[in-house]
């Protein structure tokens, strides 16, 4: 007969102030914690795609876990967020911090993602359409296989989080992206954080992308799909989905930011 698991460690890091969190019993904490420990494997399996082969999964789900029992403390029900939506935010909170501390993505990084960025708007305003592999490598000087090779290094650049802090600040109480995202019932979470007119800027750049970067981004946001299956269907390696996602975030990312200046 099965013994009835340990009790999971509580937090000792002091709660900020605030609305206070739902009180529960430390049997009920327990509970609660465990039906959600799926979401970090899920959480961290979907960050996956952005990191390099070197991180270790076992101790983003380390700190996933630190993440989702920090949530669970924290939960204040009169936000307008549902436990899940909030666990699942500040388990990608501790992820990166995490990230952060093993200094995930060196400056060069940064520094090829702008360059990527730069070649794909100078050569789509030459050309009037979103330019091929080929013809990026060419404008940026290198084979196809070294701009590749670039964008298996520039992935983690193009990750965002909602856990950054909306105005560049060192203090602790600084708001963060998530805490100015509007109600998440509405509609779908990736919608609710888009006004009408950014959804308008972010369709018409879709509609510019090569339809293989388009399916990419439609199996794996809409269809929530892995690497795996997208790369079954669409009969390339997973590796190459990776890349094509890449290409495909970096253009719609500094396209739209683009367009929003203006």
């Amino acid at each position: 007969m099965e013994s009835n698991p340990s009790p999971l460690p509580r937090r000792a890091a002091a709660v900020p102030p605030g609305p206070p969190p739902v009180k529960r019993t430390e049997e009920e904490r327990d509970a609660l914690v465990r039906s959600l420990l799926p979401l970090v494997n899920h959480v961290v399996a979907r960050m996956g795609l952005y990191l390099p082969p070197h991180i270790s999964q076992d101790d983003l789900i380390s700190a996933g876990v630190m993440g989702l029992l920090d949530a669970v403390d924290r939960y204040d029900p009169t936000r307008g967020t549902t436990l899940k939506t909030y666990c699942s935010f500040r388990i990608r909170g501790q992820i990166l911090d995490e990230l952060r501390r093993l200094d995930w993505v060196p400056r060069s990084v940064h520094k090829d993602a702008r360059t990527l960025e730069a070649a794909q708007e100078a050569v789509a305003q030459r050309l009037g359409r979103e330019p091929t592999e080929a013809e990026l490598a060419k404008e940026m000087g290198m084979g196809v296989q070294e701009l590749l090779e670039m964008l298996d290094r520039i992935r983690p650049a193009t990750y965002f989080s909602l856990q950054e802090p909306v105005f560049n600040s060192d203090e602790g109480d600084s708001l963060s992206h998530e805490d100015v995202v509007p109600d998440p019932s509405a509609m779908t979470p990736f919608a609710s954080l888009l006004n009408e007119e950014d959804k308008a800027i972010l369709r018409r750049t879709m509609e510019k992308l090569p339809v293989q970067q388009l399916h990419v981004l439609t199996l794996y946001y809409m269809e929530n799909l892995r690497l795996k299956d997208i790369a079954e269907i669409l009969n390339i390696t997973e590796s190459r989905v990776s890349q094509v996602h890449t290409l495909a975030i970096t253009r719609l990312r500094s396209t739209f930011l683009k367009e929003r200046k203006q």
